[in-house]
């Protein structure tokens, strides 16, 4: 009981610094290989369990997310494929194998927190910016956390891009990939669905509070909480395998 009362408070900060600056599912997944589950098992309900923040980014931005959608169509399907090919290397390999990359991935993704964030002069070739995309998706269907902020930074070396089309695009990318990820994960039999169920009603009442707190605390504030515990979790992971 005490586990699910943890998963559940976890998922609420999950949710909240996800509704606010993104990267948090980092939070979430050593939770989960902290108290039992194994690295795949915590990979595939951890994504299951935050998917929630993508519904609601979906849900409260679906004019601009269509028309970033049709924009963008090409480069959304090549990293759905990539994600489709993450997931099933995922779950074909031996659990050994994903076992001692987990380590290396969590520290990327730590690291990916500090990336730019803003659109910076000139942009990207485009066969540059399809194959960061394109690794992006196959990131997302074989670890996951930090996809987003990946995405964030590749498409903002593009200087004609808002902001806000470029977190419009974020939302996208990331929920469709993510999303034909899960898909694959429901029938991989590695679901604990007791953990996911508690994860996802944490992460949602989360998410509808980070767009409430979006505008009241900084959120360099989160980004530096989920640095700090991401490599913590990562020095962790690195002394329990090797």
């Amino acid at each position: 009981m005490l586990e699910f009362g943890l998963v559940l408070v976890v998922g609420f900060i999950v949710g909240t610094i996800n509704g606010m600056a993104g990267g948090a599912s980092l939070l979430s997944f050593p939770i989960l290989l902290a108290i039992g589950l194994n690295p795949v098992s915590a990979t595939v309900t951890n994504s299951l369990g935050v998917s929630s923040a993508n519904i609601f980014a979906w849900i409260s931005n679906k004019q601009t997310g269509w028309a970033v959608f049709h924009k963008y169509k090409k480069i959304i399907f090549l990293a759905t494929c990539f994600s489709a090919l993450g997931a099933i290397t995922l779950l074909a390999l031996p659990s050994e194998v994903f076992q001692h990359a987990v380590p290396f991935l969590l520290l990327f993704a730590t690291f990916s927190l500090l990336l730019p964030r803003k659109p910076r002069i000139g942009k990207l070739h485009k066969n540059l910016e399809r194959s960061a995309l394109a690794a992006s998706g196959f990131y997302c269907g074989y670890f996951g956390p930090g996809q987003g902020v990946i995405v964030i930074a590749t498409l903002s070396q593009d200087s004609s891009r808002t902001p806000q089309e470029v977190n419009s695009a974020k939302n996208v990318i990331v929920g469709i990939t993510s999303g034909l990820s899960n898909i694959i994960y429901l029938f991989s039999g590695q679901v604990i669905w007791p953990i996911f169920a508690t994860l996802f009603v944490g992460s949602s009442l989360g998410g509808l509070m980070g767009g409430y707190w979006a505008s009241r605390i900084p959120t360099q504030l989160f980004r530096a909480l989920v640095f700090c515990v991401g490599l913590t979790a990562s020095c962790w992971l690195f002394l329990r395998t090797f």
